[in-house]
């Protein structure tokens, strides 16, 4: 049985500098009308605490039409405003930081703030590399240093993972989970999730040119589907089960 849960992937809000991918920064007003739209449609924001109890059955039952947002490369010039929209809307959220990275990292009163407006803090791992061609040791020093730096830096713990560019596998599952983190979002398309997805939950990217009419397609069961079917289809070609 799965669960019905949209989990939003955004990068970042604003508008991008010339060095930047622009397909990964939603505009400031966009984002707003996102919100707006999430919340004339019913849908109720929750943090990932409450995915793992939904997921293994030990909290309390998740709104008729929850969302889940999340930030991956989250930085510190360019979250507050988001902050602000979030609050004025009502939404809490999730924001992966890469803990190597000290020009985005928010100072520890700027993390405690965030924490405080209702930001769940997570990691992106230490130096944003793909975790699928480093070693075990290094792997492990991503995961677990990255952890450790941003619990100091947020004074909490910090127990949730989005994977950098979802590079992931079994190895990378099972090191997260030794690790001490609680869940894992990856790059898979879909808005439903089996107990077994914790490390590897499925999320809904999010592009400038996403407009409400786009949002409320992507939280429905046939984009879900379509998706399903395409990821089984590769696993097919290239041999998987």
């Amino acid at each position: 049985m799965s669960l019905y849960l949209p989990i939003l992937m955004y990068h970042q809000i604003g508008v991008p500098a010339a060095d930047h991918k622009p397909d990964l920064f939603v505009p400031a007003e966009r984002f707003r009308e996102h919100l707006k739209c999430l919340t004339d449609m019913g849908f109720r924001g929750i943090g990932p605490d409450a995915v793992v109890a939904a997921l293994t059955g030990t909290g309390a039952k998740l709104p008729e039409r929850p969302v889940l947002l999340t930030f991956d490369d989250a930085s510190a010039p360019a979250f507050a405003p988001v902050i602000e929209a979030l609050a004025a809307a009502g939404f809490p959220a999730t924001a992966y930081f890469v803990a190597g990275d000290e020009e985005a990292l928010p100072s520890r009163t700027a993390l405690s703030a965030y924490v405080q407006a209702g930001v769940t803090i997570g990691s992106h791992c230490l130096t944003h590399r793909p975790l699928t061609s480093l070693s075990d040791e290094a792997v492990r020093a991503e995961l677990v240093d990255s952890r450790f730096r941003l619990e100091a830096a947020a004074g909490g713990p910090v127990e949730h993972l989005a994977y950098p560019f979802g590079s992931y596998g079994s190895r990378e599952k099972q090191i997260a989970r030794e690790a001490g983190y609680r869940t894992a979002v990856s790059t898979r398309r879909g808005n439903r999730h089996r107990p077994g997805d914790i490390f590897c939950l499925r999320r809904v990217p999010v592009r400038p040119d996403t407009d409400c009419r786009k949002l409320a397609r992507y939280l429905g069961a046939v984009w879900h589907c379509e998706h399903v079917v395409k990821e089984t289809l590769r696993l097919e070609r290239r041999g998987g089960k």
